[in-house]
């Protein structure tokens, strides 16, 4: 689109929706995954409240919050168009202002703010997606949490064998509802774990599921020759696909299966 053709949007679901259309989200659920890694939210009822609030947001029923509409104008990079930029504020506070019938922010359907969730908060999990995870995922996993601002040192003093492990494999099963540990990260062979925020924004977006922060863990590094501390990276079953992905320079094939088909058996 001419930078100049922005101007003529003058109503910001108008502009928001033309604008996913144009960076390649027609459909809500690759951006409510992008949305979610933003957050640090990991959770299935998560991804819906996403994907339920896009829709919301894109068909002028309801307003996100700024702290919202700012992570999704970096997701939609809209400050690479002056133009843009300009009619992009300038909308969103004339639905602030009420300048488009009065409308309000839905505070009970609005995704949770950023800066009021850690990035390592765990999955919300009903009790049959909990009866999922127990019967598929190795023992421990559910316990796992991030600890965040490790130093050297403290990794030392890492009780590893309390620690899940990653193991590399290029193919990755799943059923809708469970999760799988398929990568970690650290910050060079003398370094200890990624950050979570330093590597959250070179994940890719998936079709079928969400990333999260795994955590800590154990992984065998080849490149440095020794197994270490990593922050691992967790993988989210949400729908039924398969797909490609390089995640941190990793090649996967990840295939989720519906809940009633056994990982494996093929779609």
């Amino acid at each position: 689109m001419i930078s100049d053709e922005w101007e003529r949007f003058r109503s910001w679901h108008l502009l928001f929706d033309r604008l996913c259309r144009l960076r390649g989200y027609p459909e809500n659920a690759a951006l409510a995954s992008a949305l979610c890694r933003q957050l640090g939210r990991s959770g299935e009822k998560d991804f819906q409240a996403a994907e339920k609030n896009l829709r919301s947001w894109r068909r002028g029923r309801r307003i996100p919050l700024r702290r919202n509409a700012a992570i999704l104008a970096r997701l939609l990079d809209v400050e690479t168009d002056p133009v843009l930029k300009r009619m992009w504020n300038k909308t969103y506070r004339a639905l602030q202002d009420g300048d488009e019938g009065g409308r309000t922010t839905d505070l009970d359907c609005e995704a949770p703010a950023a800066d009021s969730i850690a990035p390592s908060r765990p999955a919300t999990l009903s009790p049959r997606m909990a009866l999922l995870l127990s019967a598929t995922l190795p023992f421990g996993l559910l316990a796992a949490v991030g600890l965040p601002g490790l130093t050297v040192s403290d990794v030392v003093s890492i009780d590893t064998a309390k620690l899940p492990t990653v193991a590399y494999n290029a193919r990755a099963f799943l059923s809708v509802g469970t999760e799988k540990l398929i990568h970690g990260a650290v910050e060079g062979c003398d370094g200890g774990p990624s950050e979570w925020a330093a590597i959250v924004d070179h994940l890719p977006t998936s079709e079928t599921g969400i990333f999260a922060d795994g955590g800590l863990a154990t992984k065998m590094m080849n490149g440095c020759g020794k197994e270490m501390v990593v922050r691992a990276v967790r993988f989210i079953a949400i729908r039924p696909g398969v797909e490609e992905l390089k995640v941190l320079n990793a090649y996967f094939k990840i295939e989720v299966t519906s809940a009633s088909i056994k990982p494996g058996q093929g779609l």
